[in-house]
């Protein structure tokens, strides 16, 4: 049974967040964006301002100087191709710092993210119907109300500050033309920057508020949390299925080490523990393979193909078993036992090695 919006109680995972960043489903305020853009655009214009000037003066009056001296049509046409390119290049650093503080003020918001998410056709994005209800929902005319309250504001602070400087503006008919321009240019610079300083708070409240609605649209339910739970750690079958498969191959790696062995010890028909010691590079000896039953019995079947000795020992047999797992080295209070069958089993080839003479 699926369960209802209502039961979307828990917080989203790393997991499911990560999976709605990959779809390109980031949170993120526009209106922070542009109230850090709008303050960027205004200092980097204060501070190249001068420049501007000084360089569109000197370009503007070589072309004008130099259209008295074209001679036709084609040398006005190159001319103002050259004096365009060399506007550009003046806006140039401008329109660079623009696209780095753009690219600064969205990294910061949603980090490094490249997804083609967002412009995959859909038909959900195309849905005369669902488009329809999104103009007309309570999401749509609440951000409607949110913008004409920002436009009222950035209004307000804009009557307020020419308010404040009336009395200048006034004054302003007795001045020469430098003067005024320097002074209009000092007020939209102030107003500027008061209204950004607006615009930036008003977005961190929108940063705050989407952030919000995100996790809000990402709760998950408990059968939610369960599945993502079953995907992350592997259903009960998957890993029953991989526990089979890491068996089969820790057996046949396993059965590859019997032909090494130098002897089986056997209980004598459903146990069979394979033991290997090479005094030279051993400190003692080591399980290398066990079994019960079928097993045992293929343990024994290899051992007798490849010449390795079996020693019947009850008591012995199971104590290894049941105590030392494949790769490990038996314990000392097996060592005795142990001793007298590699003992056994030396004497048959003639060898006696150190851990045997030990004993």
């Amino acid at each position: 049974m699926e369960e209802s919006q209502d039961q979307k109680t828990l917080q989203p995972t790393p997991r499911k967040i990560e999976k709605a960043r990959e779809s390109g489903k980031v949170f993120k305020s526009n209106e922070l964006t542009a109230g850090i853009m709008i303050f960027g655009a205004l200092l980097a214009l204060r501070l190249l301002f001068p420049w501007f000037v000084s360089q569109s003066t000197d370009v503007i009056g070589q072309y004008l100087g130099n259209t008295q001296l074209a001679e036709n049509l084609h040398d006005v046409e190159t001319l103002s191709t050259r004096t365009i390119l060399s506007l550009f290049r003046i806006v140039g650093p401008f329109l660079g710092v623009m696209a780095a503080v753009a690219l600064v003020a969205n990294y910061a918001q949603v980090g490094f993210l490249f997804t083609t998410g967002p412009i995959t056709p859909s038909f959900d994005k195309i849905d005369p119907i669902q488009g329809a209800k999104k103009l007309v929902s309570m999401k749509t005319l609440v951000k409607t109300g949110i913008n004409l309250a920002k436009a009222a504001l950035v209004g307000v602070v804009f009557y307020y500050s020419i308010k404040g400087s009336l009395r200048e503006y006034v004054m302003l008919g007795d001045s020469d033309v430098p003067t005024i321009l320097e002074f209009i240019a000092k007020e939209a610079f102030d107003i500027g920057i008061k209204a950004a300083m607006l615009l930036l708070v008003l977005g961190f409240v929108d940063y705050v508020y989407q952030r919000k609605e995100y996790i809000k649209n990402l709760m998950m339910t408990h059968h939610e949390m369960k599945e993502e739970f079953k995907e992350m750690e592997g259903s009960p079958v998957t890993k029953s299925r991989i526990r089979s498969v890491q068996k089969s191959l820790a057996r046949q790696r396993m059965m590859k080490e019997v032909p090494e062995a130098t002897v089986v010890v056997t209980n004598p028909t459903h146990v069979a523990v394979a033991i290997k010691y090479d005094p030279e590079i051993m400190p003692a000896p080591v399980v290398v393979a066990k079994g019960k039953r079928l097993l045992a019995e293929r343990i024994k079947e290899i051992a007798t193909a490849h010449g390795v000795p079996i020693y019947e020992n009850k008591p012995l047999a199971r104590s290894l078993f049941d105590l030392v797992e494949v790769g490990d080295a038996i314990p000392e209070d097996l060592y005795k036992a142990v001793a007298e069958i590699l003992s056994y089993v030396y004497r048959l080839k003639g060898q006696y090695p150190g851990m045997v003479q030990q004993q």
